[in-house]
This record gives C-alpha cells, sequence and structure tokens, in this order.
C-alpha cells in the first residue's frame, strides 16, 4: 500500500471515530440532560380549590384583624408613618376611620348586597392550598443582585396586570410584597403589601386606578377593615383592603376573610419552628425570616399531587439569605404529618438529589456539585436542607424563570389571538 493510500485509510479511519464519539457524545448529553428520576407522583394544579392554609383558620366574622402586641421588625420601626406610643400601634386597622372619598361609587348597592351573601356568618374557614411569594422589597433595592431580582418580578405579567392604571410601582413603592394564588388561575390571585409613602397613598391609588376606568370610589367597611372595589383590567371583580396606613390587600371579595383569617392563623404559629420572625397583624401575613430576601411557601402540597403522597410534605417553606458578596444560602423547611414519615422522605430525597447531580447539564450549570452536597436533616416532623448558591448560578435561575414567565405570557396571549370565530358562508 502506498503512502498516499495509507494517509487515506488513516484520515478515514480517523473521520469515523471522530463522528462515532461526537454522536455517542452527543447521545450521552442528551440522555443525560432529559433523564428523569422514576417518581411515584406527579405534579398537578387543582382546578377547584379555595385560597387558605394546610389547617382550618379560625376566624372571627365581622371583627377586625388583631392589633398588634409584639415586637415589629427592627428595619420597619422607624418608619415615618409607625406611631411612638405603643398604644396607637396598630397593625390591623386604622385606631380612627380613616373617612371615605368624597367620590362614590355607582354600584354601591350592589356591593352592599354582594358582602351580605359572600360573607357568611362562620368561625372556622376550611383548609385550602396556596402558593405564596414574598419578597422583602427593601433588601431586594439594596442588593447587588436588585436588577436581576426587579427583573424577574417585573416579568410576572399577571399581577402587573392588577396594577396597571393604579400607578403603583412594587419595587419603588413598596417594602414588602405577597403575590399568592392557590392554582395559578389570575382569577383566583391575592397580592398584599406594606408600602413606604405616605398614609394616604393607598387611597390616592385606587382613585387613580378607578379614574383610568371611568369609575368613581366609595368605601365601606367589610370584616372590621375599609374596602372598596380595585377596578382592575382584569375581568374578576376585586376589592382592596386597607389593613392598616401602610398594609394593603388585593383580592377576590370572596377571598377577603380568608386573607385575614390567614393573618391571624400565622400570627398563631410558632415562628421559631416555622423560621419566621414574630409578627403581629397584617405583618404576620408578610412575615418572613431573618435576612432574608424572598420566601416561597407552598400549603397543602397534597392537593397538587396526583399519586403516592408517602414522601410530599404537607407544607414546604423555601427561604433565600444573602450571606456574601456573591452568595446566598437557600433554606427549606419540609413539614410532614409525623416524625417516621419525615425520617422515611429525607432518606428519599436524597436519593433524588444524587440522581440529578449526577447529570451531565446539572455539571456544566455548576449544580452537580450542590445537590451532592445536600443534607437532607430530619427534625421531628420536619426536614431541614440548605445550600448555597453563588452569584452566577442565581443569576441563572431568575433568567430561567423569567423566561419561562414571559413564554408562558406570550403563548397564551397568541392562543387568544389564533381563537377561531364562527363566521358565516
Amino acid at each position: 500500500m502506498s503512502t498516499g493510500q495509507q494517509l487515506e485509510a488513516f484520515s478515514t479511519t480517523f473521520g469515523l471515530v471522530a463522528s462515532l464519539a461526537v454522536h455517542v457524545t452527543a447521545f450521552a448529553y442528551i440522555t443525560s440532560a432529559t433523564a428523569q428520576y422514576d417518581f411515584d407522583f406527579e405534579l398537578a394544579l387543582p382546578a377547584e380549590v379555595e385560597f387558605g392554609l394546610t389547617g382550618e383558620m379560625a376566624m372571627a366574622a365581622d371583627s377586625a384583624p388583631p392589633r398588634a402586641t409584639g415586637f415589629p421588625d427592627p428595619r420597619w420601626a422607624g418608619n415615618a408613618a409607625q406611631d411612638d406610643d405603643p398604644e396607637e400601634i396598630d397593625a390591623g386597622v386604622p385606631l380612627k376611620d380613616a373617612g371615605t372619598d368624597a367620590d362614590t361609587d355607582a354600584d354601591a348597592g350592589t356591593d352592599a348586597a354582594t358582602d351580605a351573601a359572600s360573607f357568611p356568618v362562620a368561625s372556622r374557614i376550611p383548609p385550602g392550598a396556596q402558593l405564596a411569594l414574598r419578597v422583602d422589597l427593601r433588601r431586594v433595592r439594596e442588593s447587588p443582585l436588585g436588577p436581576d431580582v426587579t427583573a424577574f418580578l417585573r416579568g410576572v405579567p399577571d399581577w402587573q396586570l392588577l396594577l396597571d392604571g393604579s400607578e403603583i410601582d412594587p419595587v419603588a413603592d413598596l417594602d414588602r410584597l405577597l403575590v399568592a394564588t392557590p392554582n395559578l388561575q389570575r382569577s383566583r390571585l391575592v397580592l398584599a403589601g406594606r408600602h413606604r409613602r405616605g398614609e394616604g397613598f393607598a387611597r390616592k391609588s385606587v382613585k387613580r386606578l378607578a379614574r383610568s376606568r371611568g369609575k368613581s370610589v366609595r368605601w365601606q367597611r367589610r370584616l372590621g377593615v375599609p374596602t372598596a372595589t380595585w377596578h382592575n383590567l382584569d375581568q374578576t371583580r376585586r376589592t382592596i383592603a386597607l389593613l392598616s396606613s401602610e398594609h394593603f390587600s388585593i383580592s377576590r371579595q370572596q377571598d377577603l376573610e380568608r386573607v385575614l383569617a390567614m393573618a391571624q392563623a400565622r400570627e398563631l404559629r410558632d415562628p421559631k419552628k416555622e423560621g419566621l420572625l414574630a409578627a403581629r397583624g397584617p405583618d404576620a401575613l408578610l412575615s418572613m425570616g431573618p435576612d432574608e430576601a424572598i420566601s416561597l411557601e407552598v400549603e397543602g402540597v397534597h392537593r397538587f399531587v396526583i399519586g403516592s403522597i408517602k414522601h410530599v410534605p404537607i407544607r414546604v417553606r423555601l427561604a433565600v439569605r444573602e450571606t456574601g458578596a456573591d452568595e446566598a444560602t437557600v433554606s427549606v423547611l419540609a413539614t410532614y404529618e409525623s416524625e417516621e414519615l419525615a425520617d422515611q422522605a429525607s432518606v428519599y430525597w436524597k436519593k433524588v438529589a444524587t440522581f440529578y447531580s449526577q447529570q451531565l447539564i446539572m455539571s456544566l450549570t455548576g449544580f452537580g456539585k450542590t445537590l451532592r452536597r445536600m443534607d437532607f436533616t430530619p427534625d421531628e416532623n420536619r426536614i431541614q436542607v440548605s445550600f448555597k448558591l453563588n452569584a452566577d448560578q442565581i443569576r441563572f435561575i431568575l433568567s430561567y424563570a423569567e423566561g419561562r414567565l414571559r413564554g408562558s405570557s406570550d403563548a397564551a396571549r397568541t392562543r387568544t389571538r389564533a381563537t377561531p370565530t364562527k363566521k358565516g358562508p
């Protein structure tokens, strides 16, 4: 065989081997990237579920929320709107009726009738479910990751739609924000917050929103708090409730009682066990742990599961704290019905984490090592997990989440535009 023939044979062989290696690598990558753990359950959003907590919530009908008796978050203690006299501090409702706007609501009679029909006298509210995102916006504004978190928040189209016309900028105007829903349906969305502006800020926002819709405003007391129609762009009829001079909630009329009951229920929980700061009144509705910037709570997890619930907690809380200039610590607290179930689940979820830590895509994005280092520590009927992420990993997660949210919104608009209409022949 001549030298040229040898070179040609070598080249052909090398090309075949190289091609095979590339295809094998690509196949391994795709297989690894798409590999799924063999779970014995699947997640699903419940179509019919009410907003609320895992267990029953106590609520005294037609009574005001509880007054603040504990110490407020020290970062809020110096707010100008906060009264220095502890006897005058009321985290529930204003001590004096703030009065009504000069405007009147054209459908005030309908509101009064709906009020009587929507809030039956009851002392116990049945269990519900919720996905609740809480954000300490004051901390976010001061964080190096502030622009990334802000972009993520402004990429949530559903709740931004609720504020359009009110001139409320959540990032600039609020110190604490709650966005909650029992099933991700926009009609069930609940907003609550603590603003950083003057005492009349919420009322002025209501008036601006109403005027942008060509409506007027009438304030009424429901369940002990001042309320008014929130004329959002969405077709769902909502009510804004002023829980204090700084606190407000926006929800369907029939969800207001549940919002107030949830504040009372969270106030009664052991804050140390839940990893929260002690809070009273509306602050309990927005309560987070020390130094937390973002928290995500899932109540009634079993309602989101089809299949075996053996290793599924009844309540999960995930929180993010900045622990360095380019580092954040993520803490997860999963609550189970018994200590035995928590012990079994800690072993199960460690296997899941190990499985995904071995996937190529996780190694390439730097999450493989994080998953391998996770320690699922059972503590009575709870499992505690804590791990650290660097700034690049956090930005990756926020960017991915923002893209998914915007993509879902664009897809929904496309489906709406593409809906066929009936036409004649």
